[in-house]
C-alpha cells in the first residue's frame, strides 16, 4: 500500500478546529443499531455526519459541528505553536479532509 506524504504548512484557515472529527467502528455501530441506515438516521437526528465508510477497515468517520475552544476569532490556535495538541498537529492526515487547507499530499 502506497501511503500519501503531507506537504505544506497551515494557512490558518481555521477549518480543521470547527468540526470534530471521530472514527468510529463499522461493525459496532451495526450491531447497536441493527442497519447502517438506521444508524445514520440515529446520528443525522443529532446532527452527525457519516463521512467515510470503510467496509475493509471496518471504520466509520463520523463529524460533529464543535467548533476547539481554543480557536481564536482570527483562526488561530490559543495553544499553538507552544503547546499545540498532537492530533491538532498531525491533521490533514488524507487529502479529502479539507480542500481549502494549505497542506497537499503526493
Amino acid at each position: 500500500m502506497n501511503r500519501l506524504k503531507r506537504e505544506g504548512e497551515c494557512v490558518s484557515c481555521g477549518q480543521c478546529c470547527r468540526v470534530l472529527r471521530i472514527t468510529g467502528i463499522l461493525s459496532n455501530i451495526v450491531a447497536q443499531h441493527g442497519t447502517f441506515e438506521d444508524a445514520r438516521a440515529y446520528y443525522s437526528y443529532r446532527g452527525i455526519r457519516i463521512s467515510d465508510v470503510s467496509r475493509e477497515l471496518d471504520a466509520v468517520g463520523l463529524e460533529m459541528d464543535i467548533p476547539c475552544d481554543k480557536l481564536t476569532e482570527d483562526n488561530k490556535c490559543a495553544l499553538h505553536p507552544n503547546s499545540k495538541p498532537f492530533i491538532c498537529d498531525r491533521y490533514p492526515q488524507f487529502p479529502d479532509d479539507i480542500e481549502s487547507c494549505g497542506y497537499s499530499f503526493k
